[in-house]
């Protein structure tokens, strides 16, 4: 396309590079080549629905993680024994299964009113948990909930605007809802900056609500260090997804991107067949997976999937050495963690939810280095068959 020819020619060193390294690290034929469904285009004026669809998903997430008890878990003191506890925004559940029971932080059964002692810097002696230690997770959850709330109502905007903007072209009204939004004149840019801030807005009182938090919440409860639980990593999620969606809106509508190199990479992937259809089915997958682990905790493999479909995308061997090392290397990590789990009934919280998914992110590694042995079989046969039918000498070919 011209901005590519544009670039080349502004970056003569960097076409070059991008040229010989090609050459260089490029596989063989392709094995989905020649099936005749090849070529065809692609835009990306999906990507406003797309991030309207993320910004719903963000908004049920938020919405859940705002309702639950259990944003911290910690061992509570009780007259000398120790009490399991599960801490939400305003409302803290004492004891496990039917036996527990929910107090509301404004009922003032654990934080009464008035000045109450400090939270003890040692906890030898304690017999029971301070109130100081309840009315601190209260004001947490109260600061806390402030911005998440805020940033709960900036996502309606966002996925409101999101949605106009995608409907603007095919949808009367949407387009009469844009134009009003971006003034008499029409301008673009105020439109723009209007469905870029909805989503910055809410990124920021996210972030905020989740770092007032876990600023302002107890170290402990009384027995021990507390441990985030399944609602923060629900609210880690939506910052994650609302991050990634505010990236992808802002590159869209200010065109931070090379287009034509995203639609032909989008173009490789409606058009692949076979194995490699499966390749592209089962990377994603695992990426949905590993964004559903956060709500456990971060995971760093997450990276790993982007050096294979990278391959799949340019066929540079070079990813696709990088990708199986790596993933020959965490197999003997994900072994260990799998091995050390303790059985599904003794878990608690967001262990069996997040485990689960860890462990079928563990079986589909086998299955993605299997479909790439059979892959690189098939491009090599193809090499072969071209090779014979050129009259060359198979091993150079091969």
């Amino acid at each position: 396309g011209a901005q590519v020819e544009e670039f080349n020619e502004r970056h003569p060193k960097t076409h070059f590079l991008h040229a010989m390294s090609a050459k260089l690290a490029g596989g063989g034929p392709r094995s989905d080549e020649g099936n005749g469904a090849r070529g065809v285009r692609t835009s990306l004026d999906f990507v406003p629905l797309a991030c309207a669809g993320v910004a719903f998903t963000c908004i049920v997430f938020l919405a859940i993680a705002l309702g639950e008890n259990d944003w911290v878990e910690g061992t509570a003191l009780h007259e000398g024994r120790p009490v399991h506890a599960y801490v939400g925004l305003n409302h803290v559940k004492i004891g496990k299964g039917e036996n527990a029971t929910t107090y509301a932080f404004s009922d003032h059964a654990f934080c009464p009113p008035g000045p109450h002692d400090p939270i003890p810097k040692s906890w030898a002696g304690v017999e029971t948990t301070p109130a100081a230690v309840w009315c601190a997770s209260a004001g947490a959850g109260t600061g806390g909930a402030i911005f998440l709330w805020l940033g709960f109502l900036c996502l309606w905007v966002a996925f409101a605007l999101s949605l106009v903007e995608g409907l603007s072209d095919a949808v009367g009204f949407a387009k009469a809802a844009k134009a009003r939004i971006a003034g008499a004149g029409g301008a673009s840019r105020t439109w723009h900056f209007a469905l870029i801030g909805s989503w910055a807005v809410s990124w920021g009182f996210i972030f905020l609500g989740m770092v007032i938090y876990a600023a302002a919440v107890p170290d402990s409860l009384g027995w021990g260090p507390i441990g985030y639980e399944a609602a923060f990593g629900l609210a880690r999620l939506t910052f994650l997804l609302v991050t990634a969606g505010t990236a992808v809106i802002t590159s869209k509508l200010l065109e931070l991107w090379h287009e034509e190199l995203l639609v032909e990479a989008l173009s490789d992937l409606y058009d692949a067949r076979g194995v490699r259809l499966a390749l592209y089915a089962l990377l994603f997958a695992q990426l949905v997976l590993f964004l559903l682990v956060t709500i456990g905790g971060l995971e760093w493999q997450a990276l790993i999937p982007l050096f294979a479909l990278y391959y799949l995308d340019t066929d540079k061997t070079n990813f696709l050495v990088v990708y199986v090392t790596l993933v020959l290397m965490t197999l003997l990590f994900d072994c260990i963690r799998i091995l050390g789990l303790p059985r599904v009934s003794l878990m608690e919280g967001k262990e069996p939810f997040a485990e689960s998914i860890y462990f079928i992110i563990f079986l589909t590694k086998f299955a993605v280095l299997a479909l790439f042995g059979v892959l690189k079989r098939d491009e090599l046969r193809a090499s072969r068959t071209t090779a014979a039918a050129a009259g060359d000498d198979p091993e150079i070919a091969e």
